[in-house]
């Protein structure tokens, strides 16, 4: 859980008081967070905590936008080692020691064969001190998956420290990574450590590795093959000892001279490689993300259910962001709908009657048909496994018992009724 900000340039940390739930930030002396900064505007964003810990951002009209991991946004979910950027001003989000979360493994959701046995290969590959990438397109969970790693392995006791290449401005990926001396460059009023030095005895994980520049790769290759860095401005070298993974949604010619990311470095790093399936490559896991997103969601907007026209439009969509994706329109839904979520609340372009996004089928019609029995198929087929019997099965899905056990059926999941058999009666005997 998100506990204050730090200021990236200086160190300085603004504590959010853990008595309140919501926080203004911006340049003016009333505010919360006050940012010295003359970009920033006097009330710049708010922040927000909802039920369950969870730390939103919103822009509030702010003369140059409100920016979460590079993205300008308008409202956002802010985690542990996000970066918020105002201004000229980033700041880094971060949590407490040894947060109260859950274990990362009981948030990898889903049962597809494929999944699974890379969840299994990166369990095998925690045992281990081994360098790992982890290979994904954007929002297939590629941090949760570090983190399982971390969590099943010796190091976890030390410190998991996510860092998000992409999200650090160009000029102070160096100061992040290595550290900086006092006085090395504007805006460095004090001796500060960097990542490395923080992931000491723990885990470092540097998120979209692919990001980072050409020109600092070295630098990188350098620290990892030597356990020993730098600060910037420094003389002097201090020894660390960090287990690294890695991530890259930068799949194109990874491996080869043509990628973003140098070979020598790729080597270094991709002792074992973990391939994320994409969710459209999944979407038999579908129903149970969408329901354990429903159920984190119904602390604060009460218990809602998925019908059937809004299923089929979710099978039938091909879900470029992958599960951060379905996140996304799940929260809108549960906000903004009803008790039953149809397509319009997951897909804001059907409810103002716009064209339907690219990849929905359209509720009615027949293409969205296959996907949507292969998706419930799957769900159902793993819900009775779990369960044992239809009644426990339908009410883990939210569908009837009489509907369930009719599809289960129809899609060979259960044996078909046999014919009852002609109750013969023997004729009474004729009166003589």
């Amino acid at each position: 859980m998100v506990i204050g900000l730090r200021a990236m340039n200086d160190g300085v940390e603004h504590l959010l008081d853990p008595s309140s739930r919501r926080w203004l930030v911006g340049s003016r002396s009333d505010c919360d967070v006050v940012i010295e900064d003359p970009y920033v505007s006097a009330h710049h964003c708010v922040l927000e905590r909802r039920p369950g810990g969870v730390l939103v951002v919103r822009d509030r009209n702010s003369r140059n936008g409100t920016k979460v991991d590079g993205n300008i946004i308008e409202g956002a979910e802010l985690r542990v080692g996000s970066y918020l950027t105002l201004g000229r001003t980033t700041l880094i989000a971060i949590g407490a020691p040894g947060g109260d979360r859950k274990r990362a493994i009981e948030e990898m959701r889903g049962h597809d064969p494929a999944f699974r046995a890379m969840v299994e290969q990166a369990l095998r590959a925690a045992s281990t001190d081994c360098n790992v990438l982890i290979v994904g397109e954007t929002g297939t969970g590629k941090d949760l998956l570090a983190r399982v790693v971390h969590e099943a392995s010796r190091r976890a006791s030390g410190k998991f420290v996510a860092v998000n290449c992409g999200g650090i401005p160009r000029e102070l990926i160096g100061s992040e990574l290595f550290g900086h001396e006092k006085g090395s460059f504007t805006g460095a009023h004090a001796d500060r450590d960097g990542y490395f030095v923080e992931a000491n005895c723990g885990t470092l994980f540097l998120d979209e590795l692919g990001e980072l520049p050409l020109e600092l790769q070295p630098h990188l290759l350098r620290a990892i093959e030597s356990r020993h860095v730098r600060r910037v401005g420094g003389a002097s070298e201090r020894q660390v000892d960090v287990r690294l993974i890695a991530a890259t949604n930068r799949l194109d010619g990874l491996g080869t001279e043509s990628s973003r990311l140098r070979l020598d470095l790729y080597h270094r790093v991709a002792t074992v490689v973990l391939v994320v399936p994409p969710l459209r490559e999944r979407m038999g896991d579908l129903v149970e993300l969408v329901n354990s997103m429903l159920l984190e969601l119904s602390v604060e907007y009460g218990t809602k259910q998925v019908n059937e026209e809004g299923w089929k439009a979710l099978a039938g969509y091909a879900w470029p962001g992958n599960v951060r994706e379905l996140r996304h329109a799940v929260s809108r839904a549960v906000a903004l709908g009803g008790e039953s979520l149809g397509a319009a609340d997951f897909f804001s372009q059907l409810r103002f009657g716009h064209r339907t996004p690219d990849g929905v089928a359209v509720p009615d019609g027949d293409p969205g048909l296959v996907p949507y029995q292969s998706m419930m198929r799957g769900a159902m087929e793993q819900a009775l496994t779990t369960h044992g019997t239809i009644r426990a099965a339908a009410s883990q899905l939210g569908m009837a018992k009489s509907t369930f056990a009719d599809k289960a059926r129809a899609w060979g999941l259960l044996p078909r009724r046999l014919p009852k058999p002609s109750r013969f009666k023997m004729p009474k005997p004729e009166a003589k």
